[in-house]
This record gives C-alpha cells, structure tokens and sequence, in this order.
C-alpha cells in the first residue's frame, strides 16, 4: 500500500485537534503558511475541500469532520511505530538541519573540532534553508536563523549577527573605498533578494540612511536570489556586498575580504542564530556531546569576534549569551 501526503495528513490532523492553522504550525514547529500550503497541496491531491476558508478565520469541511477521529488514530499509531523504531537507530548517528550559506561559511570550517570528539560519528547535513519540521522528519537538531521556537521544542539562542558592506582588499582599492565616502554612486553593489524574513536585516537603502550615505547609487547594481549569500560574488571581486558578520567572519579573519568602512558601519539583525531540538525527548549521549560542542563552540567565536570588533562587543555583549529555554 502506498501512502502519500503525510506532512499534509499531519498538519491536518493538527489543525483539526488545535482548532487553528496557527495553533498547528505551534505545535509542528513551521509557520501558519506552511500548515496552509501542506492542507491546499492535499485537497488539490484529493480534489475536494478540507476547510472553509472566511474572513473570520478557517473551519473543518464535512469531509474533514468525518475522519477526524481515524485520522488521529492513525498519527498516534504512527507516532508509537517510530519510537519503537528509534531504539533500533544506530548509536553513533547524529542528523541535523541549517542555512546551507552558514553551513558553507561558518558550521563545516568548525566540524573537525567535533569530530576531534566523536571520530567513528556518522553525521548527515541537510544544508537548506528550507523550514524542517522536526517533529515528523528525522532529524535531531536544526541550526536556524530565526524568532524564538515554539514551546513544543527546545532552543539554545547561540548569538545575534550584524550587516556590514564587505568586499576583497583590490575591490575597496580600485574604487577608493574609505570611512570618508557619503556616496556609493558608481561602486558595484550586490544586492540580495529575499535573503531572509528577518524585517532588521538591511538593505543597501537602510543601511545608506542609517549611516547618512547619499541615495544616488543605492539602488543600483547586481541582484541575486535568496538562494545566494552574496559572499561568492563578493569573494569573485564583482562588488560590495552586504553579509552577515557570522557567515563572513573566516573570510575577513584570513584576509579574503575587509569591512570598507570599518565595523562601526554595522546594522544588528533582529533574528538569532538557535539550536533546536524537540522538547521532551531523552538525548542520546551524542545529542548530549553535540549540545555541549556547539555552545562552546559559540561562545568561543564570540570571543574571537569580540578580539576583532571591540566596538560591536561593547554595543550590546548581551546579544551574544548563550542562553537554553
């Protein structure tokens, strides 16, 4: 027997039992539009409503209603199979999910000193940015840049970022790049579309306004999807780009790329960068060892971004404890 549309079947039943699309999302750990787009994907399969969709909110269809009980039935038998499953799980396998730009640029340049931990660990990556939903895939950790989890999981904040023009030493040499400029007109920049959800993130408007730089320019240039951090075009030396500190911090510590007009010039980002797991579970050893690694880990890069940006340090050192809810 072949089944299909299992996320779409749980966010339903979840929607069901909660009573809301939002109360689901809660509970599954994704967004309210993704629990909408995963029930529209299964009516759209089915060729029939689940819900009625009103101004005042979204309530079961009859059909929905009928199998309401058998649906939950079937989840919780679902559920009991894959704990009795996990006990077969091989010990020394550890799955986890992140941004596939800071899995690029900051996790992976780190892993050896995991590994220097755990040597025989069997590690799988899902370096996306795609929204996994930790409770129905099997993963045992995400890294996101993200606003708080939901209740049902459990986080550890790991640190904030700040935006900052970067660019390689021959880019900000050949356009006479200086804290002296009010004015990008004529300089390449790239611009990235969508790059995150985040409303603090800056683009090159706010960021020119903020720190009193001219319009003319700020407009025009390069622009990239979502899909792309700007680092590789930026590292290509084909413009000025704005990035994360977090993810560009290797490339300006070995000299691949400079901050221009220093790092006063920075915006702080409104979302963190989290561990999260599913609360409740008991951690296996390796989960344990893994915790403990990656906030040691990040405490340590504090530190050393401290060491080179004093200024960003003394803003607001609090953005970057490490703290567990």
């Amino acid at each position: 027997m072949r089944v299909t549309h299992l996320n779409g079947l749980r966010a339903l039943e979840a929607s069901l039992r909660t009573g809301s699309f939002r109360a689901a999302a809660g509970e599954l750990g994704v967004t309210a539009a993704a629990v909408g787009q995963q029930i529209r994907n299964l009516e759209e399969y089915l060729g029939q409503p689940l819900f009625v969709r009103a101004s005042t909110g979204v309530r079961p269809a009859a059909a929905a209603r009928e199998i309401e009980q058998i649906l939950s039935a079937s989840i919780s038998a679902l559920a009991e199979v894959i704990s009795r499953l996990e006990h077969h799980r091989p010990e020394n396998r550890l799955a986890i999910t992140l941004p596939s730009s800071f899995a690029e640029n900051w996790f992976t340049s780190r892993l050896p000193g995991f590994y220097r931990l755990n040597s025989e660990i069997d590690l799988r990556l899902d370096a996306s940015n795609r929204m996994v939903d930790l409770i129905g895939e099997d993963f045992d950790f995400a890294i996101r840049y993200s606003l708080p989890a939901p209740e049902t999981h459990q986080e550890t904040t790991l640190f904030g970022d700040y935006v900052v023009p970067v660019c390689t030493p021959r880019f900000a040499r050949q356009y006479r790049l200086s804290r002296n400029l009010d004015s990008l007109a004529g300089v390449p920049l790239i611009h990235v579309i969508g790059r995150t959800p985040d409303p603090q993130w800056a683009d090159w408007e706010s960021w020119g306004e903020n720190f009193g730089f001219r319009e003319d320019g700020l407009r025009e240039g390069v622009r990239l999807t979502q899909f792309s951090s700007g680092m590789r075009t930026a590292t290509a030396g084909q413009g000025l780009v704005l990035c994360g500190l977090v993810e560009s911090y290797d490339a300006i510590r070995d000299g691949t790329l400079v901050m221009p007009f220093g790092a006063e010039l920075n915006c702080p980002t409104g979302y963190r960068y989290r561990l999260v797991s599913i609360r409740g579970h008991q951690p296996t050893k390796l989960q344990n060892q893994f915790r403990e690694w990656v906030i040691e880990t990040a405490m340590e890069f504090h530190a050393r971004l401290a060491e080179l940006i004093p200024a960003i340090a003394d803003r607001d050192d609090t953005r970057h404890q490490v703290t567990t809810r």
